[in-house]
């Protein structure tokens, strides 16, 4: 009898660890191997953190490599452990129902466990290579979905709206006219846009005058405020900039013999409409009329503008037709307040006037010009006063080939000439009583007006015989 006992109890042990060992099988097949979790990191954020690290580093020996890989791991390691014992402690001080010190120690434990875990961060950041997003810190171009330009013109602004694909290079950035909003209006706008994050990242670019730089900090501390309140402020950019680079207020179209004229900065403009042909300074094509008066509208810092149309007789009807694009541009962008056309007629002076060999003194920028049939162009620099230092400025004392185009009374020469400022200077010529050639050199500023800068301000050339 007891030895039946015995075997029964024999079987149930042999069964039991049977079964204990098909657990521990089980366990073990399901349980990666120490080599394989040695040679591989399941973990993706931490798999994340060292491959950072190695990109960040360049032509490091392989005990480098191990000695980050083992820092990094342990750092992680130390973080999430941290953060497992903030969590415990935080739900511990919130669950205590027992004296005001109890509560307080559990406050200071925790408050010294943040502290751990924020210098160790910064050792995890230092070893992966990794500079920490910020809030209102610089946005990059390229992570942007929204780019906005305010301009403050009194206790509006003029909003406009950066089309994609967004650039910092200004030439070709595309604008849209958004609004003309009080700022209470604008604030509740950027609200909106805040809360959808398909908007963020996000930069804000306030020009203001010079005069109004108190109103632009107060608007761009009111921007912050809204970007917090939505809690946007880690993917928003507000910038400030003091209006500078605009013109005289005039954006003139030149008519003559039927034909319309007028100047950019640079050539290559690029269309509001985004199409494939820039608008360029020179001949205006009638068809592209519209898009050169939207670009002049929807430029950043441009308005208030007048669209100047200076005519010869000859252009006088159309002259009216490009008087009345612009108005009905104007009208429906609603910018009234900030844009009007005026039509001057002018006497032209013929071609054949500026047609020739002109020389003036060598102490000026140029000191000799032929103006050839056909736009073409001849120009002998003077003295240059150490400007022709700057690269790809035409050099002194050279000969380099230009073109010009005339406007109702004068010539733009364009001998592709750079400025100091990475700006093209560009040469215009008028007559004067006693039949010399009065040259100033400038910058052809955004809105399409000429800026005479540079130093002597004026040549005075003579016709060569």
């Amino acid at each position: 009898m007891r030895t039946e006992q015995i075997r029964k109890l024999l079987c149930v042990l042999c069964l039991g660890l049977a079964v204990a060992l098909g657990a521990v099988a089980m366990a073990q097949s399901q349980t990666p191997s120490i080599l394989d979790r040695a040679q591989r990191v399941e973990d993706p954020e931490l798999g994340d953190l060292i491959r950072l690290a190695m990109e960040n580093r360049k032509n490091i020996s392989k005990e480098e490599a191990f000695d980050i890989v083992r820092k990094i791991t342990q750092s992680y390691s130390q973080i999430k452990l941290l953060d497992l014992q903030i969590e415990q402690i935080a739900q511990k001080a919130e669950a205590t129902t027992g004296p005001a010190e109890m509560r307080y120690e559990l406050l200071l434990a925790k408050a010294e466990l943040e502290s751990k875990r924020t210098t160790e961060l910064a050792n995890l950041r230092e070893l992966a290579g990794i500079v920490p997003k910020l809030p209102l810190a610089v946005q990059p171009i390229q992570t942007l979905n929204t780019y906005v330009s305010l301009q403050m013109i009194g206790e509006r602004l003029y909003i406009l709206d950066c089309q994609k694909p967004f650039t910092d290079y200004w030439v070709v950035q595309r604008w849209k006219f958004t609004g003309w909003m009080s700022k209470k209006e604008m604030l509740d706008d950027l609200r909106k846009r805040f809360r959808d994050e398909s908007n963020l990242p996000m930069r804000i670019h306030i020009y203001y005058d010079p005069e109004e730089h108190d109103a632009a900090m107060d608007l761009r501390s009111k921007i912050i405020s809204v970007a917090k309140d939505t809690h946007s402020q880690m993917d928003t950019e507000v910038r400030l900039e003091e209006i500078t680079f605009v013109g005289s207020g005039n954006s003139t179209f030149y008519l003559r013999q039927g034909k319309i004229t007028t100047f950019y900065t640079h050539d290559a403009m690029k269309r509001p409409d985004g199409g494939s042909e820039p608008l360029a300074s020179g001949l205006v094509n009638p068809d592209d009329l519209g898009q050169h008066i939207v670009w002049r509208l929807t430029k950043p810092k441009n308005v208030p503008l007048t669209f100047r149309i200076e005519y010869d007789q000859a252009s006088a009807s159309l002259a009216r037709k490009v008087a009345d694009t612009a108005r009905a541009i104007i009208k429906r962008l609603g910018v009234g307040e900030l844009a009007n056309v005026e039509t001057v007629r002018v006497e032209p002076v013929p071609e054949t006037e500026f047609l020739g060999r002109w020389r003036g003194a060598t102490r000026g920028d140029i000191h000799e010009i032929d103006v050839r049939p056909g736009g073409v162009c001849e120009v002998t620099m003077g003295d240059r006063f150490g400007k022709d230092k700057t690269p790809g400025a035409a050099k002194a004392g050279t000969t380099v080939s230009g073109t010009w185009l005339l406007t109702t009374n004068g010539i733009v020469i364009d001998i592709n000439d750079v400025s100091p400022h990475g700006s093209e200077y560009y040469y215009r010529g008028y007559l004067e009583e006693d039949g010399s050639l009065i040259v100033d050199k400038g910058i052809i500023y955004p809105q399409g007006s000429f800026h005479v800068s540079g130093a002597p301000r004026q040549m005075i050339l003579k016709r060569v015989q």
